[in-house]
């Protein structure tokens, strides 16, 4: 395209090498570092304040998309539901640190790239936890399909993550039976069965 006739569903790709991660590793150490004794709720706090700055300030959407997943990940660590092991809760406060320090790569008031810093971190923590992240959209997933079940047949027991829990292991169990792996019908038994 010629210039200036730029599409609605233009694409900026940024790529990172290895000392390119590296260097933004050692800035989450060293935010993480600089908050000292800062408390969970603080930096879960943080989080939620910057989405919300960054939606009043009216931030590029390719900031908000990243951005409106901290939301996910807050509710991951606050969800009572979910009940987050202790060791992961301290895992994903200390990915979210970052969002907490004052002192941005970019200053979050610049016009148009303020919130480009906050967006490539969110990029780098959804990298990070992006098998807790999963595991908490398919409970949440679960949660609202199961409570519709359960209200239905009148039950008011909340959905917890021992439940889910339970459920993945059943279907982990069927996939086990099921012996679906196998291409062909064996005549003999093995040690396997």
């Amino acid at each position: 395209k010629a210039w200036g006739e730029m599409s609605m569903d233009s694409k900026l790709v940024i790529e990172f090498d290895e000392h390119d991660l590296k260097q933004l590793k050692e800035v989450f150490q060293a935010a993480r570092m600089s908050l000292g004794e800062v408390q969970q709720g603080d930096i879960l706090r943080a989080c939620r304040e910057l989405l919300q700055k960054a939606e009043k300030a009216g931030a590029p959407g390719f900031a908000l998309k990243r951005l409106r997943r901290l939301d996910d990940l807050v509710n991951m660590v606050e969800d009572e539901d979910w009940d987050l092991p202790p060791e992961d809760v301290t895992r994903v406060i200390n990915a979210l640190a970052y969002f907490a320090n004052t002192d941005d790569l970019i200053p979050d008031d610049v016009p148009g790239l303020g919130f480009l810093d906050d967006a490539v971190m969110v990029d780098l923590v959804l990298r990070e936890l992006a098998q807790e992240l999963k595991a908490y959209d398919d409970f949440r997933a679960f949660r609202e399909s199961e409570q519709v079940k359960r209200a239905a047949a009148g039950d008011e027991r909340p959905v917890s993550r021992l439940d889910w829990l339970e459920v993945q292991r059943r279907k982990a169990q069927e996939v086990r039976k099921s012996k679906s792996w196998l291409p062909w019908k064996r005549k003999s038994k093995s040690f396997l069965d």
